[in-house]
């Protein structure tokens, strides 16, 4: 077999296909580094919505206007490296009384579920969750993004239990979703294990 042979039968295929990965690699890298500001920018609105939701703030639909708001209202409390502890909400005509939202992280059927929880300024009742992130399973475990399951946390009292969909509830309970025991534990989980977290973590 001649050198030219070699080359057409052996390493034309491998050296067309590092072109090929070459160029698949320098388009992704393109677009990434193109949206990668907006990405941020869009993950940062998203956890701005979740403090203000989780503490019983309303907020306007236009981006800017919820980044006047939530700079008006909010206050970052971190540690010494900068990481965010919890967030101060204060008194405003769109909120009457302060509250506090810690976001935290906590297992799901199929991954993490990032939630901001939010407690009064006594630390003791809920003023709203919010999901963040999640990774349950799309129309069971799913459901607990749907603002009837979050809404029902407002004003409830840890630690938590739940009782079957559609039934009533006590000031400690909430309603499962049907068809979904796990993400709802596991969510409930979540929120009591930081009802308490924050009763010592929270410096008022």
């Amino acid at each position: 077999m001649s050198g030219k042979q070699v080359f057409k039968k052996r390493l034309f295929p491998i050296l067309f296909m590092l072109a090929v990965t070459l160029v698949f690699i320098s388009v992704t890298t393109a677009i990434y580094t193109f949206t990668e500001e907006k990405i941020k920018i869009n993950e940062k609105l998203v956890q701005k919505r979740a403090v203000l939701s989780a503490a019983g703030v309303s907020y306007p639909d236009d981006p800017a206007e919820i980044d006047t708001l939530y700079h008006r209202v909010v206050q970052e409390i971190t540690d010494e490296s900068g990481e965010a502890l919890y967030y101060e909400v204060a008194e405003s005509e769109y909120y009457s009384g302060n509250a506090y939202v810690i976001i935290t992280t906590g297992s799901g059927l199929w991954g993490d579920i990032t939630i901001a929880v939010g407690v009064d300024e006594n630390v003791n009742t809920l003023t709203g969750i919010e999901i963040i992130d999640q990774n349950e399973t799309p129309g069971l475990g799913g459901r607990i993004t749907e603002s009837w399951f979050t809404e029902q946390f407002r004003g409830k009292k840890g630690p938590l239990n739940s009782v079957p969909e559609g039934e009533a509830t006590s000031e400690q309970q909430i309603q499962a979703i049907t068809g979904a025991t796990y993400s709802t534990a596991a969510l409930r989980s979540i929120v009591n294990a930081t009802l308490e977290d924050a009763r010592g973590r929270i410096k008022s």
